[in-house]
């Protein structure tokens, strides 16, 4: 084998390489670039501590204790039905007429009943005042037929009768006994004879009542200023006693029922024990109502305990069986702070930010701060013993929060 052949690749190749070293050890080392730590761009708020209400947000349903449903007075026809669901009604205004005909005969046939019993009072009356003029005459005559009897039974004994006429004036006063005593027995028999009377026409008197109360009952007539709920006939119906024909409530006196939560039901049952009386506000249609916590009910279950808060006012957008979202306002809280959702961390932290970084504060949450309904922000309540009057406090949520991490504020 050639040696050269074989020793000049080799050659090369080393020379090659030497060079790349050479080559390598002798280039530019780039300057080393500084670490810099992360700075998190911020939005922040301004801590102010006052005296603040926390806001519990209930779902209620609006309900009336007065709302009335109008019933047929006895079996009938509808002739007029004035009003369909939903109209507004004032007092005294007709809604729905039965046909009058079904209901005059009975007043007309209790009436006649009355005059018949009260005449028969006026006939009692005279009856027994002719038995007390009679009485005295009986007693009279008896006197004279006991008379004849003791002057007949002598002139017997002298011979101057016969037996036979003695007898005859026995009879005469046995028969004027008991005419007497029949007259005594009417006298003392009028006293109940009366009470029986005036016991019939008592109850002539109730079923004419009743019958006027029906007939007057076949008209029903708003009694208040409110809206018609229900209307279960129509016109040509036939009804019988007692079938429901109109639902009726007031447009004042509406009250909303809320659960309120288990963990805050002793908390307003206290306050009504106190005599105070939580305020409530709702927006509906609009229009920002006010209500006022009256009553709470008498059992509860595992959901919470039913609440009643009376609109403070009446209004037109209430209606019965709508769902209204209540913000109730309880009892206010020092020290505390009102801030955004988005400030509050793991449920129970703050951030304050001091020199540019994060110090984490624990807080308790009292619950929602309330404020205008429509607000941009939703805000929670807190306080603190860390927090201050005017520390800068963290609102934008960041995932990595934490304390010392460097921060800078964006306008």
């Amino acid at each position: 084998m050639n040696k050269k052949k074989v020793f000049l690749p080799v050659l090369l190749l080393a020379l090659g390489i030497g060079g790349f070293v050479a080559l390598k050890s002798t280039r530019p080392k780039p300057p080393v670039a500084p670490v810099k730590e992360p700075v998190w761009h911020v939005q922040t708020m301004t801590a102010e501590l006052a005296s603040i209400s926390p806001v519990t947000a209930l779902n209620g349903r609006v309900e009336s204790p007065e709302q009335t449903r109008a019933a047929a007075p006895g079996i009938g026809r509808v002739s007029q039905v004035l009003v369909r669901e939903g109209q507004a009604i004032s007092p005294g205004q007709l809604l729905l007429q039965l046909d009058p005909r079904d209901f005059k005969p009975k007043v007309d046939q209790a009436r006649g009943e009355v005059d018949e019993l009260q005449a028969a009072i006026a006939s009692e009356e005279l009856r027994h005042k002719a038995d007390l003029d009679q009485l005295a005459q009986e007693r009279q005559l008896l006197e004279f037929a006991a008379a004849d009897v003791g002057r007949f039974e002598k002139l017997r004994q002298e011979n101057f009768y016969s037996q036979s006429a003695v007898d005859q004036s026995r009879q005469n006063l046995a028969r004027q006994q008991i005419t007497l005593r029949t007259r005594e027995l009417a006298v003392a028999d009028h006293r109940a004879r009366m009470s029986q009377l005036q016991a019939r026409l008592s109850k002539a008197r109730a079923n004419l009542e009743q019958a006027e109360l029906a007939m007057q009952r076949s008209k029903v007539v708003a009694e208040f200023a409110g809206y018609v709920a229900k209307v279960e006939v129509a016109e040509g119906d036939q009804v019988n006693s007692g079938q429901s024909l109109v639902t009726l409530y007031p447009s004042a006196g509406l009250e909303v029922r809320a659960k309120l939560p288990a963990t805050q039901q002793d908390a307003f049952i206290s306050s009504l024990r106190a005599g105070e009386r939580p305020k409530a506000t709702a927006l509906v249609a609009g229009e920002l109502i006010e209500f006022t916590l009256v009553r709470t009910a008498a059992a509860a279950d595992t959901r919470g305990l039913d609440a009643f808060f009376a609109a403070r006012k009446a209004s037109n957008n209430l209606r019965i069986g709508e769902l209204i979202n209540l913000q109730v306002a309880r009892a206010p809280v020092g020290e505390a702070v009102a801030v955004p959702y988005t400030a509050l961390f793991g449920g129970r932290q703050l951030y304050r930010i001091e020199a540019g970084r994060l110090k984490a504060l624990d807080v308790e949450v009292l619950g929602d701060a309330g404020g205008a309904f429509g607000q941009a922000t939703p805000r929670l309540l807190v306080r603190s013993p860390a927090l201050k009057q005017g520390d800068t406090l963290l609102v934008t949520h960041l995932p990595n929060a934490m304390s010392g991490l460097k921060v800078e504020v964006v306008k």
